[in-house]
């Protein structure tokens, strides 16, 4: 009668799939509660870097295995792949976010017109005590942006602004904005006026958005400014969602033509 040795299993292994697995329910938690407002800015990107440094254990612990799996013939490489599999799908979100602080300027606060940006009304109420102080552009962001984002200026277009306001109201619902102020033109007051909230896709950071529809000549003058509520870096958001909006009026008023 024969036996046969019973072959070893890397503890690493099992220990790599396991905290993959928990990083994520970590950061499924931070991002509900966050966008279910149950956690200030602060707390969340707590839970972000626990959820962030146990996928990173959970790659070096899937790193360490096989290479005993390699040394021993251990067994476990289905759960060290697992984990590093995993592990690695969670590290691209930080890893993006590290490329981008590389590649974007550091502001939290864009506008078509730095210098002289639309203010804040509505939205001073509803930032929260979280939220940073709103202030106006100093020189050297003024300077950041100005030399970063050429294209961020005020949009010229020769149609009225009540047409204006239509559109960018339209603009605004189909991206999913909070409204939290709008001011049609009147015959009183020509100039419209839209303040409404942006969150991130996933978890859920609120960004201030102001567009000021004016008179302007034959035409109206549209200028936007959007702001992060909590962050020391927006990675390109603000800019990118002013972009956007300008690319989905611009499609609006096709035929119309700009200035």
């Amino acid at each position: 009668m024969t036996s046969r040795m019973r072959q070893r299993r890397s503890r690493l292994a099992d220990w790599s799939a396991r905290l993959a697995t928990l990083a994520i329910p970590v950061l499924i938690i931070a991002a509900v509660a966050r966008r279910a407002r149950l956690l200030d800015a602060a707390p969340t990107y707590g839970a972000l870097a626990v959820g962030f440094t146990i996928a990173a254990l959970a790659v070096i612990a899937a790193v360490a295995a096989f290479m005993a799996i390699w040394r021993d013939g251990r067994a476990g490489g289905g759960a060290a792949l697992r984990g590093l599999v995993v592990g690695l799908v969670v590290l691209a979100i930080p890893a993006v976010g590290a490329w981008k602080i590389a590649v974007y300027p550091r502001l939290t606060d864009v506008s078509t017109d730095p210098r002289s940006p639309p203010a804040f009304v509505a939205a001073l109420a509803d930032r929260g005590d979280d939220a940073a102080a709103v202030v106006a552009p100093d020189g050297s962001d003024i300077a950041v942006q100005e030399d970063a984002y050429p294209d961020i200026v005020p949009r010229h277009y020769p149609v009225s602004t009540a047409r204006i306001f239509q559109e960018a109201m339209a603009i605004v619902g189909r991206r999913g904005w909070t409204v939290l102020d709008a001011r049609a033109p009147s015959e009183a007051d020509e100039t419209g006026r839209i303040e409404a909230v942006a969150v991130t896709l996933i978890f859920g950071f609120r960004q201030d958005v102001v567009i000021v529809i004016s008179p302007d000549g034959d035409g109206a003058l549209v200028q936007m400014r959007s702001a992060a509520r909590n962050a020391a870096h927006d990675l390109g958001a603000n800019a990118e969602r002013i972009r956007a909006f300008f690319a989905d009026l611009d499609e609006a008023l096709q035929g119309v033509g700009t200035a």
